[in-house]
């Protein structure tokens, strides 16, 4: 593995940037961090074993939002591939995939309520989507 290491934030301290290129995941040890979009925040983070940061490494791409510290945080840094990581750190690689496949479970658990909300007031909802 390249490099794992221990950081500590303080509160508003950005983490990562949307955009940015960054190879590797990390691991809240302490404290509370937020993942914003724009100026939206969308998740929010305080208990330890947290992992976040993993769609740019899963994807190979640019990081999808921003991560701030709401609170003085100590974040586990792991700069590494996906295959690596897979390799290396197998349980931390489960616990990962673990993690995204209840996060698409909420989002679509979410999304089936959004859509009967709408429902409820009589939008044609089918026809819209073609």
């Amino acid at each position: 593995m390249k490099s794992l290491v221990l950081k500590t934030y303080k509160s508003n301290e950005i983490i990562v940037r949307e955009g940015e290129n960054g190879l590797g995941w990390f691991i809240l040890k302490s404290g509370k961090v937020g993942v914003f979009k724009g100026s939206l925040k969308i998740a929010e983070y305080s208990e330890p074993g947290s992992i976040f940061g993993e769609l740019s490494g899963i994807m190979n791409r640019p990081r999808t939002a921003m991560v701030q510290s709401l609170a003085t945080s100590e974040v586990v840094c792991i700069e590494c591939t996906l295959t690596e990581l897979i390799q290396q750190q197998p349980a931390i690689a489960r616990k990962i995939f673990v993690n995204l496949a209840e996060r698409l479970a909420k989002t679509t658990d979410d999304l089936w309520s959004a859509v009967g909300k709408l429902d409820e007031k009589g939008n044609d909802l089918i026809s819209s989507w073609e």
